[in-house]
């Protein structure tokens, strides 16, 4: 499965956010969408996956063009989780998670025993499947947000679209987020596209990262040819060193000295 974006324009009225943008998802891979706040890189999230109409340009879905989903349909191949999601306080975990069956069931239709077995496998594989009978307010936030992700895991998408999946995460919950994002990837092929701030966390998990300066696409590619000490001078205007270290896969970031 692909998704592929050409000459997208996204904006807001008069306001333009995002213009002419090309980028190419697919399936399998995590890929992760960076750059400065106010950048575009949620409005981007936002057009790719119908929470917000671009304007110009075209969007096609293994070269059907996005709009032609009905919304069922869509929510099938496409899953999202924005960065605000709130459910009713008395809701426990299951029920929760279990609304993520919607587009697989017809009106009125009960849980089946095929879809008490989704339920339950995206709840053990986002490690949750203890919290399932206790209230949705009565878990942490890291908590929390494993749950939303087991929620949009029982659609069974072919991609993922988190928009900052680790936002108000203290430090623990946000490598426990990314460590289970990318063991989700790597055992269930599940394609995933993740809005991020840290850049650490977009080295260390990502296959492809695209880089979004001033509503445009700054660069793509592999983390290794698109992180470097030149993209954060001239995306971020911050001095940085990439340093590799011996006997591991992923460099790491140095940024300098405050004065």
């Amino acid at each position: 499965m692909e998704v592929n974006a050409t000459q997208l324009q996204i904006g807001y009225g008069d306001y333009v956010v995002v213009e002419d943008l090309d980028i190419c998802i697919g399936k399998h891979e995590i890929t992760s969408i960076i750059g400065p706040n106010g950048s575009g890189k949620s409005t981007v999230l936002k057009a790719l996956t119908r929470l917000l109409k671009y304007q110009k340009g075209s969007v096609f879905v293994d070269g059907r063009d996005l709009q032609d989903f009905a919304p069922k349909e869509f929510a099938r191949r496409i899953g999202v989780l924005p960065q605000m999601h709130s459910a009713p306080a008395d809701f426990r975990v299951k029920e929760l998670v279990s609304y993520g069956r919607m587009p697989h069931q017809g009106f009125f239709s009960r849980l089946s025993k095929e879809d008490e077995r989704i339920i339950e496998e995206a709840m053990r594989a986002t490690g949750t499947y203890h919290l399932r009978d206790k209230s949705i307010h009565e878990i942490s936030g890291g908590e929390t947000q494993r749950v939303w992700i087991a929620t949009v895991l029982t659609q069974q998408p072919e991609i993922l679209f988190l928009d900052e999946p680790t936002t108000y995460l203290d430090i623990s919950h946000q490598l426990d987020t990314m460590q289970m994002v990318k063991r989700l990837n790597r055992e269930t092929g599940v394609g995933v596209v993740m809005v991020l701030h840290d850049l650490s966390h977009a080295l260390e998990v990502s296959d492809r990262i695209v880089v979004i300066k001033d509503g445009q696409k700054y660069s793509e590619g592999t983390p290794n040819e698109v992180i470097t000490s030149q993209m954060l001078r001239e995306v971020y205007h911050v001095d940085g060193e990439i340093i590799h270290i011996p006997g591991r896969s992923k460099p790491l970031i140095a940024f300098a000295e405050l004065a």
